[in-house]
């Protein structure tokens, strides 16, 4: 075939070739540039949670750190401490200044039922045992008080009880534990086990006439309390159905947490709320003083949490506590019971 004179050859250009080799041609180099970019990111982001103008994040950082035994460092390695005094000062709850009423709680001797119920709400997931019959809750003691705790279980087969959950704190130092160290004041069936001395007590128990007795006592006061089983810790979150008042979150931070409380007719609350997981962020002193007002608690007050956060009930450990060892379940010195 004869070309056409006066005809011209179309030139079609080439793209010129670039040799250098882009950094995402291959699924390996995108991920690597998401991954670097998800850092930066998430640097960014935490940089502003702890340091920007909004102060909740960074609220909650300190009183979470500040009110561990062993995780302070999580707040002071990157706060100064008069920021820390700062935030712990503006965080915190105003207890009360009455001690219970035992004329308001209706006590008369009732058959004992016990009623659990999940409750759930704004990241959290808890359990609230209801118990009708108060005589029946006891304060049980490790069986090598004063040595070494127990788990959870170790308690309900040691007293044949039906359910049970932590009940005061005791010594960690370094985070080892084993629950031989009661904090506290610790009376268990009328018996005195420890009282050391000092000018007040904050008591958390039963007395014999089964009022749950929450409060700020002297030595004398206290003799006068008739108590069979108590524990000493704090904060009192209501009060004869007075609620503390909480600044802010509390102080406390965000963790699990153990509580007890008791309605005017008698009826004791077993409350866990789980934390530290995707499942359940725990939660502040201000949450879960709303959650035993919603129970009706008349009296209640903030039991050890944390790791220690157990509740036991028909032959099985309820909730999923944050421990370190293979089952979550911490040693306890001792661990409010519910007798048969």
């Amino acid at each position: 075939m004869k070309k056409k004179k006066g005809t011209k050859k179309l030139a079609v250009a080439k793209p010129k070739r670039n040799n250098k080799k882009k950094f995402v041609s291959t699924p390996k180099g995108r991920f690597v540039v998401a991954s670097l970019s998800a850092l930066i990111s998430t640097g960014i982001i935490g940089l502003f949670l702890m340091y920007g103008p909004i102060t909740y994040f960074r609220e909650l950082l300190i009183t979470s750190a500040m009110t561990t035994i062993n995780h302070k460092y999580l707040a002071t390695w990157f706060y100064p401490q008069e920021t820390i005094d700062y935030v712990m000062s503006k965080n915190t709850v105003i207890e009360p200044d009455a001690n219970t009423n035992d004329e308001q709680i209706n006590v008369s001797s009732k058959e004992n039922e016990m009623t659990l119920t999940e409750i759930s709400k704004d990241g959290y997931k808890g359990w609230v045992l209801e118990i009708s019959d108060p005589s029946k809750v006891i304060l049980g003691i490790s069986e090598y008080f004063g040595t070494k705790g127990q788990k959870m279980p170790y308690f309900i087969a040691n007293y044949d009880a039906l359910a049970g959950i932590n009940a005061g704190g005791f010594g960690d130092a370094g985070g080892h534990g084993n629950g031989g160290l009661a904090m506290g004041l610790v009376i268990s069936e009328g018996k005195v086990l420890k009282m050391p001395k000092k000018s007040s007590y904050d008591i958390i128990g039963f007395d014999y006439n089964n009022v749950l007795i929450i409060g700020k006592y002297t030595a004398s006061e206290i003799e006068g309390l008739n108590l069979r089983d108590a524990v000493e810790f704090n904060p009192r979150l209501i009060v004869n159905g007075e609620p503390a008042t909480i600044k802010g979150n509390g102080g406390w931070g965000m963790a699990p947490r153990t509580a007890i409380g008791q309605r005017t007719d008698g009826t004791v609350l077993f409350v866990v709320i789980d934390g530290r997981s995707l499942a359940s962020t725990g939660v502040t002193m201000k949450t879960l003083q709303e959650i035993m007002i919603d129970l009706g608690a008349y009296n209640a007050a903030n039991l050890d949490g944390g790791s220690s956060t157990v509740l036991y009930y028909e032959n099985e450990v309820v909730n999923n506590p944050s421990g370190s060892d293979a089952d979550g379940m911490r040693f306890l010195p001792n661990a409010f019971l519910v007798m048969k």
